[in-house]
């Protein structure tokens, strides 16, 4: 080496505390075990699940018209494999998701405490972060709705990202493995985008001109393959484009919003508080680093107006990044080395998962009043017993694509369906009905209220797929109400009118028009859906 040149900073050894965190963090998420056993499948669950058994893997990456199936929205292929290898191994086990769920929630939080250590070679510190990020009281929705499991695995990139970055001094961090690394957590979840300029930002201060280079090509590739796996339209959920719908949020919205998310994290809130009254500087130094991360959040409305649904995934990045700002600006203070002890440590995990124990509990017994969950419950508990059965379920069952996945699994087949006269077909014992509710009803209750009656809408654009829209325009006679069926997935759009950039549907779709007016019920001839693509 010449005279001139400094001496290369030796790495950081982060491999043994990060088997020990790694090992710390399995055993604290392991204590939700046996109090989220209850979950079962919600929301997009069984969609993704059908979407990627029916494809290879690499398909959901490369090719747009399959991955079209999953969003029209979001690029994020990463969840599909996982989705995959889980159902192809475990079949409809929700105990084999929501170990893959806790696994990486514990990654998160490993690699969180080999970060905190980084930053302030203080162990305590370490354990205090980890803690801080398992006192949300998300966590169980969190943990719970697998299909926010892309948050989580872009947040093991994101995190591992910074870990490569500043276990040696950054000047002379290579650029090839941050890149990948902030490649992979774009790939997974586009709230991680403001990650790029951080590194960015990061990197300029500490002159490492490949690292921004690095970083610089690592968003021009996700920018590429996002472009061409959905094209340029940023309509989301009816929006035109980002931030379209946040200058509509109503102050009363937002009232909720701010109380709900001060009462689920109020223990990262109250430890940031505290570090602004401890070490005001730093604290205010490193808080903007941190906020960026919700900037994403508010890009579409949804988590703000409707953040019990979708609030604990769309700020668990900023989540996370507030309580690592807290613990290292209190890392420093002469309160904090008091303090961060085992012992008090222990209580306040002991503090957190009692938080944790009485919500879920109030959670559960929220979500085990709904339709969706006590039929899925049923078909989970009853799967080896409904080979040739009929399951009836109501307009607001939306885990219809279980049954697909249970074709494409090679196992022994069921129909899942919400045309009560074609229920009322199946042969006595092999017909199982269950109401709005989700209350199991019998065959002479379904037989009162589903009437055969004969309805001739008016058809101006029968269902279909155009070029990125899913659209139709029908017209029922006075008196009744209707939509569609996608009678293949068994899942009901009870709506006249409809056009909305949505997802694609599978090649073949089929659907069924429905009108009811009471117990009078009209269901068309199933025909295949028309798929216009340019």
């Amino acid at each position: 080496m010449p005279d001139n040149q400094p001496p290369r900073l030796p790495a950081k050894p982060i491999l043994a505390p990060f088997a020990l965190f790694l090992l710390a963090s399995l055993l604290m998420y392991a204590a939700l075990f046996p109090l989220l056993s209850w979950t079962v499948f919600s929301e997009d669950d069984s969609h993704l699940m059908r979407v990627a058994i029916d494809y290879a893997w690499w398909q959901h990456f490369f090719m747009p018209e399959i991955y079209r199936e999953l969003s029209a929205a979001n690029y994020t292929p990463i969840p599909l494999v996982i989705y995959k290898t889980l159902v192809s191994s475990f079949g409809f086990s929700t105990h084999a998701f929501l170990i893959f769920m806790l696994v990486a929630i514990s990654l998160v939080s490993a690699l969180a405490a080999v970060l905190t250590e980084l930053m302030t070679r203080n162990r305590m510190a370490s354990w205090a972060a980890m803690l801080l990020i398992f006192s949300s009281m998300s966590m169980h929705t969190l943990i719970t709705r697998f299909y926010t499991m892309h948050y989580l695995i872009g947040g093991i990139f994101a995190l591992a990202t910074l870990v490569v970055i500043f276990r040696r001094d950054v000047k002379d961090c290579s650029p090839w493995l941050p890149s990948l690394l902030l490649l992979l957590a774009l790939v997974s979840k586009e709230v991680y985008l403001v990650l790029a300029p951080l590194v960015v930002l990061i990197a300029l201060y500490r002159r490492n001109i490949r690292l921004v280079v690095g970083a610089g090509l690592a968003l021009l590739v996700y920018l590429a393959l996002r472009t061409w796996m959905l094209g340029m339209s940023v309509d989301i959920g009816g929006e035109s484009s980002y931030f379209a719908g946040f200058w509509g949020i109503s102050s009363e919205a937002w009232i909720s919003f701010i109380a709900w998310y001060m009462k689920t994290r109020m223990f990262i809130l109250a430890a940031l508080v505290l570090a602004l009254f401890m070490n005001f500087w730093r604290t205010l130094l490193l808080l903007p680093l941190a906020l960026i991360f919700a900037a994403p959040g508010l890009a579409v409305s949804h988590g703000i107006v409707e953040h019990t649904l979708h609030g604990d995934r769309i700020f668990f990045a900023v989540d996370c990044a507030l309580a690592l700002v807290a613990i290292i600006s209190l890392s420093q203070s002469a309160f904090f080395q008091r303090v961060a002890r085992p012992l008090p440590l222990l209580a306040a995990f002991a503090l957190f998962l009692a938080v944790h124990v009485f919500n879920n509990a109030s959670y559960r017994t929220q979500l085990e009043q709904t339709a969706d969950f006590r039929i899925t419950q049923f078909l989970l508990d009853n799967l080896a017993d409904l080979e040739g059965a009929t399951l009836f379920v109501p307009m607001n069952f939306i885990q219809g694509d279980l049954m697909r996945v249970n074709d494409a699994l090679e196992q022994p087949r069921f129909l899942i369906t919400q045309n009560c006269v074609a229920a009322l077909g199946a042969a006595e014992g092999e017909l199982f009905m269950f109401n709005g509710a989700g209350e199991a009803i019998t065959r002479a209750e379904l037989t009162a209220n589903c009437v055969p009656a004969s309805v001739n809408p008016v058809v101006d654009i029968a269902p279909r797929y155009n070029n990125g829209l899913l659209q139709w325009q029908l017209q029922f006679p006075e008196g009744f109400s209707g939509g569609v069926l996608f009678v293949d997935r068994a899942f009901a759009v009870p709506i006249p009118a409809f056009s909305q950039q949505l997802v694609k549907p599978a090649p073949g779709e089929r659907y069924q028009l429905f009108a009811n007016n009471g117990v009078n019920w009209w269901f068309s001839e199933i025909e295949p859906m028309a798929i216009l693509i340019e």
